[in-house]
């Protein structure tokens, strides 16, 4: 399965919902997980954003923004696209488990890869696998 990089690129926490859960990302976090998941959540982030309005609390920060959600063609909506593209960056040669998998066990697993890559200390390993352990649990 494709991976790619999920960023919250705001300055609010967003609370993505999938298979029922909320996952919870803190303004400027970012995680690697499964494509699919990284687009659904970079798709609700960009139209959260789209959708937000200035201080007067009915004026949108973005004009029309709420024309431009979820376009049935978002190549052909720049604003759109400008947005989604922040929050959702794809991983050309990563590929992990496969769509049965648990979510959350991916999103785990891929993490850790990406976290050996950039040289954890065993320790640090260890502290993610026993996360990993209790999520599967």
């Amino acid at each position: 399965m494709k991976t790619a990089k999920f960023v919250n690129f705001t300055n609010e926490e967003f609370i993505g919902y999938w298979d029922g859960k909320a996952h919870k990302y803190p303004a400027g976090k970012s995680q690697y997980m499964p494509d699919y998941l990284a687009k659904h959540f970079a798709k609700h982030l960009t139209n959260r954003e789209l959708l937000k309005t200035k201080e007067d609390g009915k004026t949108l920060i973005y004009t029309d923004g709420d024309i431009f959600t979820s376009p049935k063609k978002p190549e052909e909506v720049p604003v759109f696209m400008e947005l989604f593209n922040k929050a959702y960056i794809p991983q050309e040669d990563e590929i992990v488990g496969d769509e049965k998998d648990n979510v959350s066990s991916l999103i785990d697993v891929q993490n850790k890869n990406i976290e050996e890559a950039e040289g954890l200390t065993k320790k640090e390993s260890g502290e993610i696998i026993n996360k990993l352990r209790e999520s599967v649990n």
